[in-house]
């Protein structure tokens, strides 16, 4: 999307898929590449940075 800003994301934010409405915790930064983990714990995605800003949005006042 252009003129859109990259989502300012850390280790330990929570974002919301904007595809299944699920939330995931962002476990690992390296590089350009980023895990997610599910609430739950049983689930991992393996996705790049720039997929953030079109698929997930950031649960804002969230970091645990």
């Amino acid at each position: 999307m252009k003129g859109e800003t990259p989502m300012k994301t850390n280790e330990q934010d929570t974002v919301k898929s904007l595809l299944n409405g699920k939330y995931y915790k962002v476990k690992k930064i390296v590089n350009s590449m980023v895990v997610l983990q599910s609430e739950d714990g049983r689930s991992q995605i393996l996705t790049e940075v720039e997929n953030l800003n079109l698929f997930y949005k950031k649960k804002e006042g969230m970091r645990a």
